[in-house]
């Protein structure tokens, strides 16, 4: 168990939160200042469940008033479903993939199971943030005497910690942030208390925390990498143990996320099921369909281990054969080597992105790979990666004890410990600025003027790098870059400044091209906004050619990434000292 190692002397509670594309946990912990190791606690029972486990299925039903009828584990009880049939709700799934970026695309052939109608992705988000808060709720009533009261006192403490993909960014944030305030989970002025981390960084934060098996032989100096190969998003991260006790790491390389996970085996078993029961009078129905791909989930997935001949996924309750759509006594027989067309090409891009993070780490060597993530936990996938590994020279380690609990564990972990000092950009980070119009210049002298007001001629959507891709980002400094403007007395001091990621190597000159339209690679991320009135007031006068009086205010825009979300802030120089101002990142 990993020593608390932050938090001052008050009591608070602690609730992490990881709505997966396939499933959802939920942690949480009580703790002050004199507790070393606080207990955490998973929620283990949700309604409709038959067995007690810390994780229920990601799907919700609508019925026609867009109101979600079943959530979690009453997506799978039959009684509950009959109902959703007669009553004609409708099923969301896979719905957390609808929030990726733009440039995570999809394995070929994959598109997304459409929303009920009218239904957005950011009002599922909201409706099963709603649904685990319930649950916390009712699961610490239960837990504690006196449990109304208790939770009533815990409530006005709560922070809560939200988990992401290592790809989804700030804008993905802020309306995750803006699901959990429109569910009741923290009020509009409670925000800042909602802190998100990695999937990924968690999941390193749980197995070196709880798993004897995974820290055995881990000193200062050793590196790591972490994949979390979930349901639908496979996330890896590299890490150098600075430090066991406490546990302190550094990102060594950037974190890497790519679109690839159990969803699409399940997708291309369901391309299977509807083509082998396809024309059949009693088979060939929705329901049917539907009823196969929830017990190839339960069973055949499962236990697929790679050595059998056959995989059976019972169709038929009349127990009827049909040896030509393979189904014996009302199970669909399926081929090892189908079933392994199922899972091999996610299997190969998985590797194909483990191979990429090795080569990012540069000359240091991995000496264990930590394997976590619904994913991973099938037989079969676990069996084929561990043989990548053997034939690489690489170790390869899953976590003791339960994985349902373990990014949601992590999470809690993480907020406590705060582990990792240091992190490596994903990509660049700028903003815009107005560059001199140099009419030799053939970038420039195209694209549209304007005078400033000294006369000078500029052009604009220049861009200006604050980070550069892989930039060793150190916990606690701030990241900065000059900017300038001029100012009248009359103009408003209210400033905005775009800010932008770029993807690939080298940024280009402008982020824009001369039609307004974004350079490919270049990501909007947010605006910065902030008030240069104190700014102003600490400049001189000057007298532009015009004779106009005019302040040039120079100032910089300082970046801070100390959690995945970036924050900003204005820094400009007086006679004496540095000046601060609030700067705020508006996301659209």
């Amino acid at each position: 168990m990993l020593r608390r190692t932050r938090h001052p002397n008050t009591v608070k509670f602690l609730l992490s939160i990881d709505i997966g594309t396939t499933y959802t946990a939920a942690s949480y912990c009580v703790f002050s200042g004199r507790d070393n190791a606080p207990t955490f606690y998973e929620i283990n029972r949700w309604p409709k469940q038959v067995v007690g486990d810390a994780k229920v299925p990601s799907v919700l039903y609508y019925d026609r008033d867009k109101v979600p009828r079943l959530h979690g584990a009453e997506t799978e009880d039959e009684s509950s479903l009959m109902e959703a049939e007669q009553e004609h709700w409708e099923k969301a799934e896979w719905w957390k993939l609808r929030l990726r970026p733009e440039y995570l695309t999809f394995p070929p052939g994959f598109t997304v199971s459409p929303l009920p109608d009218g239904i957005a992705v950011d009002d599922v988000f909201k409706d099963q943030i709603a649904y685990v808060k319930e649950n916390v709720r009712a699961s610490v009533i239960k837990s504690f005497g006196d449990g109304e009261k208790i939770w009533d006192q815990l409530r006005s403490s709560m922070y809560v910690i939200l988990t992401t993909p290592n790809g989804w960014e700030g804008r993905h944030q802020n309306r995750m942030r803006d699901a959990a305030v429109k569910a009741g989970l923290m009020s509009a002025g409670e925000r800042s208390k909602i802190r998100f981390v990695s999937e990924g960084e968690a999941a390193i934060h749980y197995a070196l925390g709880y798993s004897p098996s995974v820290r055995d032989g881990i000193r200062p100096g050793s590196v790591l990498l972490i994949c979390d190969a979930g349901g639908g998003t496979t996330d890896i991260g590299i890490y150098k143990v600075r430090s066991t006790s406490p546990l302190y790491l550094e990102e060594v390389a950037r974190p890497r996320c790519r679109i690839a996970g159990g969803v699409f085996v399940n997708e291309a078993a369901k391309k299977h099921i509807k083509h082998q029961l396809k024309g059949s009078a009693r088979l060939d129905n929705e329901e049917c369909i539907a009823n196969a791909l929830r017990e190839f989930e339960r069973t055949a997935k499962r236990m697929f281990k790679g050595s059998e001949f056959n995989s059976f996924v019972k169709v038929d309750s009349s127990g009827q054969s049909d040896e030509s759509r393979n189904i014996q006594r009302g199970r669909l027989r399926i081929p090892r080597a189908k079933m392994m067309t199922f899972f091999d090409p996610l299997i190969k891009l998985v590797t194909q992105e483990l191979h990429d993070a090795l080569l990012s780490s540069g000359p240091l060597v991995v000496e264990k790979i930590i394997l976590v993530g619904g994913f991973a936990e099938s037989e079969y996938v676990y069996s084929e990666l561990k043989t990548w590994a053997n034939k690489k020279g690489l170790e390869l380690a899953k976590p003791d004890g339960v994985l349902s609990k373990a990014i949601s564990h992590g999470a809690l972990t993480w907020h406590l410990e705060s582990g990792v000092q240091l992190r490596v950009s994903k990509m660049h980070y700028g903003a815009e600025t107005d560059l001199d119009y140099v009419v030799q210049d053939p970038e420039i002298r195209d694209r549209r003027k304007f005078q400033n007001i000294l006369g000078q001629w500029r052009v604009r959507d220049g861009w200006n790098t604050i980070v550069s891709k892989n930039s060793r980002i150190r916990i606690g400094e701030e990241h900065a870059a000059w900017f300038h403007r001029e100012f009248g007395q009359n103009d408003s001091f209210a400033v905005e400044m775009e800010l932008y990621a770029y993807r690939w190597e080298e940024p280009p000159t402008f982020f824009k091209t001369k039609d307004g339209d974004l350079v490919d690679g270049f990501i909007h991320l947010g605006t910065v906004k902030a008030n240069l009135t104190q700014c102003f007031e600490a400049a001189a006068y000057r007298i532009a050619p015009s004779g106009k009086k005019y302040k040039r205010l120079e100032y910089q825009i300082c970046l801070s990434f100390d959690e995945i979300e970036i924050s900003a802030r204005l820094r400009w120089k007086t006679n004496k000292s540095h000046k601060y101002g609030e700067a705020t990142i508006a996301y659209v």
